[in-house]
């Protein structure tokens, strides 16, 4: 390869140098089709093989002195490697960030903050004669609340002229999702980009009489025409100029928040805080009190609903990684811990339910993605016991499998008040609070019990709070 006319300059390059072996190298598996560049890790660390435009791209930004300033943008900090590949022009090394939810289990406002911010990036890009060639969000990540773009391998050269290249792909990864949430359809959008990477225009226009469909198709076509023929103005002008219309068009479509069975259900909770307070049922007081006994780490609140425990664990200073299934709570819970900069990673997904479609290529499993120091399972396992027929055994064993040191499991009494109302007693028995235990003890010896609440204001039923240690 001509390192000159690619605009790579070996002068760079680090006087010391470790040649790795192409055969050897651990090979991320979802990164293998990007001719600019490939990642891998090695003893722990993420890096990324550079060639051509991609390798260009790189030395422009560092000759500029811009690799400092790029984490400013939500870029991951990046910085030149010592590591030589053959076939590859030369290595960089990324910070290496915390396990991040796929682009299906984001929530409408992530996809909002992640679309905005690839349009700010690409503003800053273009200013330096750059650009970004992929526009989707599997190019980014959430550390906690903020998002980050990744991809070091997407940033390439835009010369005067030229075809600002994302915009197609922005359109049908970022807009047009988008559109449809704003017309209260978050699940299918979310449900296309995990299936197809991608929504189509025609998703977005409402189904009405073919005459009305196909007015609103030909306005579509309009306004895409407009962008196109700036387009082809081509160089960063024209791409600064497009981001623009982009984000005026994001802005026009306010993320509503759909009413669903579980977004008023911590409605009445009181204020989490890092002490107790008067207002506080023994539930929230038993919680607090066992979250400050733990030794720190990281935290995964499974079922979290709206978030108020993992607030709370947030609060004490444990990195979070949260999760539920329904899409409005764990939307408020994202706006909640970007507002008050927290340790909360959110997640749209459960290790108890289906897997949730990943793009064209195969991603790794929730309970093999997200593990953590502790776990709470709180108002949950009664759930997944009597409404979705796993077995005791089973949750525990999920459970057990992404907890590395404590278990924090609400037990929920087989007379409890709400549990009598879905008439299920064929399997009492199998419920009990000593099979409860006898699986726990399977992979945590030591058990405490915590008082809970109780459910219902016309029942005595007091709940418990299993904390079972490794």
């Amino acid at each position: 390869m001509d390192n000159r006319k690619q605009g790579i300059h070996l002068m760079s390059t680090p006087t010391s140098t470790t040649q790795l072996d192409f055969s050897s190298i651990d090979w991320s598996p979802h990164s293998f089709e990007d001719p600019g560049g490939r990642l891998f890790w090695k003893d722990g660390r993420v890096f990324r093989a550079l060639r051509g435009d991609s390798a260009a791209a790189f030395c422009r930004l560092e000759d500029a002195g811009l690799l400092e300033e790029m984490p400013k943008w939500n870029i991951v900090k990046t910085w030149r490697s010592d590591a030589q590949i053959e076939g590859y022009d030369l290595v960089v090394e990324h910070e290496a960030l915390p396990p991040s939810p796929l682009v299906s289990e984001w929530s409408p406002r992530m996809l909002r903050d992640a679309a905005l911010l690839f349009l700010e990036i690409s503003t800053k890009l273009a200013a330096h004669g750059l650009q970004l060639q992929d526009s989707h969000g599997w190019n980014m990540m959430f550390a906690g609340a903020q998002v980050r773009y990744i991809d070091f391998s997407s940033i390439i050269p835009l010369s005067a002229g030229e075809n600002w290249k994302p915009l197609n792909e922005f359109l049908n990864c970022f807009l047009h999702p988008l559109q449809l949430i704003h017309r209260q359809a978050a699940d299918y959008a979310f449900f296309l980009l995990g299936r197809d990477n991608w929504v189509p225009v025609e998703a977005t226009i409402p189904r009405l009489n073919s005459l009305q469909f196909e007015w609103m198709r030909k306005r579509r076509q309009r306004e895409y025409a407009k962008l196109m023929a700036i387009n082809e103005q081509g160089g960063p002008p024209a791409a600064i100029r497009l981001a623009e219309m982009l984000r005026n068009q994001i802005q026009k479509c306010p993320i509503p928040r759909p009413q669903t069975r579980w977004s008023h259900y911590a409605g009445s909770f009181p204020e989490p805080g890092t002490q107790p307070q008067p207002d506080w049922n023994e539930k929230q007081q038993s919680v607090a009190k066992i979250l400050k006994s733990l030794d720190g780490g990281t935290l995964l609140d499974v079922g979290c609903n709206t978030g108020w425990y993992s607030v709370l664990a947030a609060q004490l200073d444990l990195s979070v990684v949260s999760m539920d299934t329904d899409r409005t709570c764990i939307d408020d819970l994202y706006r909640h811990a970007k507002q008050h900069d927290l340790a909360i990673t959110p997640v749209v997904g459960s290790f108890f339910s289906p897997a949730i479609a990943h793009g064209p290529r195969f991603y790794d499993p929730l309970e093999k993605r997200f593990q953590a120091d502790h776990t709470l399972m709180l108002a949950l396992a009664h759930h997944l016991f009597f409404k979705q027929g796993y077995e005791v055994s089973s949750i525990v064993e999920i459970a057990a499998a992404v907890t590395r040191k404590t278990l924090v499991l609400e037990y929920v009494p087989g007379n409890d008040y709400w549990i009598e109302q879905w008439n299920v007693p064929h399997r009492q028995s199998d419920y009990a609070m000593d099979v409860w235990k006898r699986e726990l003890n399977r992979f945590f010896p030591n058990i405490e019990s915590y008082p809970s609440e109780r459910s219902h204001e016309s029942s005595d039923v007091q709940r418990t709070i299993l904390v079972a240690t490794r």
